[in-house]
């Protein structure tokens, strides 16, 4: 059974749901961006790490995608 810690939206159509699973004494934070759904669990220092690496990862995939549109429209002028 999973109690609810804590829920955030934003206005930017991103939200968290940060729940503790007393069964497996584990905590569960969801993240809705969109339509992705993405999930972490474990302990606090284990969804931090966990989180930290998705979204490090999220970051460098758009900073790749905004410098191939740059470099695109360089190329196009």
């Amino acid at each position: 059974m999973r109690e609810l810690i804590e829920e955030f939206s934003s206005g930017k159509g991103l939200k968290a749901i940060l729940e503790y699973d007393r069964e497996k004494d584990i905590y569960v934070m969801t993240v809705y961006k969109g339509d992705e759904k993405i999930v972490f669990s474990g302990n606090m220092d284990e969804i931090q790490k966990q989180a930290e690496k998705y979204f490090v990862r999220s970051l460098k995939s758009l900073k790749n995608k905004i410098e191939i549109a740059l470099l695109e429209d360089l190329y196009n002028r």
